[in-house]
């Protein structure tokens, strides 16, 4: 079991350094987890922060026009499946009252708290979105444990 939890840790670890881009105008847009460090989780509550390059937050322009490098973010907890109020906050009440939760929680931080998280094996994706909340083609994702 010690060897088990060694292995899904190191795996863990590869997992939340990963990220991927999409070449684009001014660059490659992309994202990448900086907190917290993968591994094991204590408590159900962990926050998660991104850091971006080549791409822009831009809150004001959520569902207006695109804009070449700027939108918002999407974050997917397990596929969506945790992507409700219970779990995401203000962020799944947002989902809620777009007819997507369960499918993300839109974000316009670089940051998401997620409670109440059950215990056990978790990944957690964050997707860059267009104003239109099409997607811009990176991602990246973390896989974490809730012990």
């Amino acid at each position: 079991m010690r060897t088990l939890l060694v292995a899904s840790l190191t795996a863990v670890a590869v997992a939340a350094t990963a990220s991927v881009s999409l070449a684009g105008h001014g660059g490659a847009a992309s994202a990448r987890f900086v907190t917290p460090k993968a591994g094991a989780m204590t408590g159900s509550t962990v926050t998660f922060k991104v850091k971006l390059a080549n791409f822009q937050l831009d809150a004001a322009s959520v569902g207006k026009m695109n804009a070449a490098g700027k939108g918002h973010l999407h974050f997917a907890m397990d596929g969506g499946k945790l992507d409700f109020p219970k779990y995401s906050g203000a962020n799944g009440k947002l989902a809620t009252q777009l007819g997507i939760a369960g499918k993300y929680s839109p974000a316009v931080n670089p940051w998401i708290t997620y409670r109440n998280l059950p215990r056990g094996r978790h990944t957690l994706t964050v997707f860059l979105a267009n104003n239109d909340h099409s997607p811009q083609g990176a991602k990246a994702s973390v896989r974490f444990w809730v012990s």
